[in-house]
């Protein structure tokens, strides 16, 4: 009985088709300019089968008009039914200020979705020039950038400007001085549009302007150029028994350091003392040994010389003497 009860409702919500699972509800969502955004409609049941829908989008008159015929929209949009047909949804690509309003997903039923798309407001949006400081040889970094990061703005410029003339730096490097040393870090925040200059040369100071629409930015670079110190050079000369002269030279310019020094033969180190100390201590106790026994002999040959004295004085004479 149970199987027959489930088999009837199948049959039901097979026959009256998809029914949407935010039907007649309206869905807030929001997007960036240059990224995607998916907007969300499916089937409540998933064994459902929508057999007709249609995506509209209601234009500034008003009037609801056909994404899916529309031109407007044509490379940027893709459905996601063909794999799962209870499922709607509309992905729009590379989104503009425009895309930004109501769209509708209907079948029997529609559900509404209100699409807030979010452009490139700059965040140094002021006519004050601001000042930057770089060196000459270094890089420097312009900043500027959108409020929301993750928008892309639709159009970016990047201009210098020279004798009272514009000269494009990016995206097309009109000016040849600035050639192949300045890009954008946006690679992992598309509002991110600040511009690197690598390899700073006097030349490069002056007025930059960051566009984007009707927003500029102005910048004034200030280069300057650093004085190098040389390290400084021994030069060592030996002349016979002279001493060693140290010349010391520190040259304050920009060019490369002059590394012509003259290399002569080094002073002689003086000899070890340990090996002096070793011998002493080896020998001294050798020599207080045999001044010892030098003195003992000395000793003994004076004193047989008075005894024999002593008895050819007052004894027997020397030849009684026993030695």
């Amino acid at each position: 009985m149970r199987d027959h009860l489930y088999l009837f409702f199948f049959m039901i919500q097979f026959s009256t088709g998809c029914i949407l699972s935010n039907e007649q509800q309206t869905i807030e969502i929001t997007g960036y300019t240059g990224g995607s955004v998916v907007l969300p409609c499916s089937c409540a049941h998933p064994q459902s089968t929508a057999i007709t829908f249609t995506w509209q989008f209601q234009n500034n008159g008003g009037q609801w008009i056909k994404v899916l015929e529309d031109e407007k929209f044509s490379g940027r949009r893709v459905l996601f039914n063909e794999n799962t047909p209870q499922n709607l949804s509309l992905l729009i690509s590379d989104l503009r200020q425009e895309d930004e309003g109501y769209y509708r997903c209907e079948t029997k039923q529609y559900t509404n979705i209100h699409l807030t798309v979010k452009g490139c407001d700059l965040v140094q949006n002021t006519k004050a020039m601001i000042p930057v400081t770089g060196y000459s040889g270094e890089s420097v970094v312009l900043p500027c950038s959108c409020s929301e990061l993750l928008a892309k703005p639709e159009q970016i410029q990047w201009m210098y400007i020279v004798e009272k003339a514009f000269k494009e730096i990016y995206p097309n490097e009109k000016s040849e001085k600035h050639k192949n040393r300045v890009k954008l870090l946006n690679q992992t925040s598309p509002g991110n549009l600040s511009l690197h200059i690598s390899a700073l040369t006097a030349e490069d100071k002056g007025d930059y302007y960051c566009s984007v629409s009707s927003q500029t930015v102005s910048y004034r670079l200030y280069v300057e150029v650093t004085l190098r110190t040389e390290k400084p050079h021994i030069h060592t000369v030996t002349l016979g028994t002279e001493k060693p002269h140290i010349h010391t030279s520190i040259s304050l310019s920009t060019l490369q350091p002059s590394h012509q020094t003259q290399e002569l033969e080094p002073p002689q180190q003086p000899h070890d003392t340990s090996q002096y100390l070793f011998i002493l201590v080896a020998v001294f106790p050798l020599a207080v040994i045999l001044t010892f026994l030098a003195l003992s002999s000395r000793y003994a040959k004076v004193h047989k010389h008075i005894l024999t004295v002593y008895c050819k004085q007052h004894l027997m004479g020397p030849s009684k003497i026993l030695v």
